[in-house]
């Protein structure tokens, strides 16, 4: 027999799983006989079948072996790992101790779960368990309040994606009482001296990792991490030749400013580059400066306060609108700093103030 809660939270994990989908994870999961997969497999086939009958399928066979929470809490990893852009997560920046700057000292998975997992134990009973996907490490945590008859409650339960030898670690949402343990667990863990949160955030987890690991190539650059061109820019070695382009130009289709027309799109592709953007949900500004409309506004003239007011921007994909919005002229070009780099800032939640000006020291 199962564990009614444990068979409550398989049930809960399998009804997410889109009917194309259960073989496949099932397999990566790796409790279930091959017999039995076979089965599931069969079951799949019938269209007749209802997803809740597949569903309640898998729950017969699991019943076989001794179904455990941890076991559960796997298959529901390699669920999140299909299907990360449910979760809200954010960004966070470690620093290094010195003395391991120079070494890197979790050196595997398993070593990253076992450290973790013994710094998590001090302050409250937990289930860990750790999955690699490309270059990076997930890990589900999975915190216990009360007794273990109780239901796992899903804000106690944080992912985590590290890609070992960098300086950030990308978390789902985690509740208050619990940022500080987990936060100084991992700092134990991986011997770094800070952790921070660095204002990036978003849905689009794939998207948030190339932001903050590849800062330096985005726009315009990300061309030459990607290999989309022939040669080293500071090589002269000559390019191959391209083939001629196919398309063909209406001769009766004559633009009014040409002139303009190429040098927009020049600067937006000097800013963002010929690749699609990163995927950021919104991108927000707080401001803090003087109010610069007291032509619109005259009685704000004489105000010497700063103006505080927040702008914005919210999409389900910022950066590609913004960029849209230069190439058809609607938006004034070069774009300002914080809105044409914010590929390149690793962050999405700006404040801008006025610079403050530095008094000359008297002589």
């Amino acid at each position: 027999m199962i564990n009614a809660n444990i068979e409550f939270s398989l049930r809960k994990v399998l009804g997410r799983f889109r009917r194309d989908e259960f073989v496949r994870n099932l397999k990566d999961w790796s409790f279930i006989s091959s017999d039995s997969l076979r089965e599931v497999e069969t079951v799949v086939a019938q269209s007749k079948s209802s997803r809740k009958a597949l569903v309640e399928r898998v729950v017969q066979l699991t019943k076989v072996k001794k179904l455990t929470t941890h076991a559960v809490a796997q298959l529901d990893l390699i669920y999140q790992q299909n299907h990360p852009n449910n979760k809200k997560w954010s960004v966070f920046q470690l620093s290094k101790q010195q003395e391991y700057r120079e070494k890197h000292v979790v050196t595997s998975p398993d070593a990253f779960q076992e450290q973790l997992g013994k710094q998590l134990s001090f302050y409250f009973k937990n289930d860990l368990c750790l999955r690699t996907k490309g270059d990076a490490w997930w890990v589900r945590l999975g915190i216990q309040e009360g007794s273990q008859s109780q239901r796992l409650s899903p804000s106690n339960v944080v992912y985590m994606v590290h890609h070992p030898h960098s300086q950030y670690i990308i978390l789902s949402s985690i509740r208050v009482s619990h940022k500080d343990f987990v936060m100084q667990a991992l700092l134990n863990s991986l011997h770094c001296s800070e952790i921070r949160e660095i204002q990036l955030t978003g849905r689009d987890l794939d998207s948030l990792a190339s932001l903050a690991l590849h800062s330096n190539s985005q726009g315009w650059f990300s061309q030459f991490r990607l290999g989309q061109v022939d040669h080293n820019p500071l090589s002269k070695a000559p390019s191959r030749k391209r083939k001629a382009s196919t398309d063909v130009s209406d001769s009766d289709i004559v633009f009014e400013n040409q002139a303009d027309k190429e040098q927009r799109e020049q600067q937006i592709l000097h800013a963002f580059g010929s690749n699609e953007q990163p995927k950021l949900q919104k991108i927000e500004y707080r401001l803090e400066t003087r109010f610069r409309g007291s032509e619109f506004a005259p009685a704000m003239a004489l105000r010497k306060e700063p103006f505080h007011c927040k702008v914005k921007f919210e999409g389900s994909s910022v950066l590609e609108g913004i960029k849209e919005l230069g190439k058809v002229g609607l938006t004034s070009l070069p774009l300002p700093h914080h809105l044409g780099n914010v590929h390149s800032l690793a962050k999405n939640h700006f404040v801008l103030a006025d610079k403050k000006r530095v008094r000359p020291e008297q002589k």
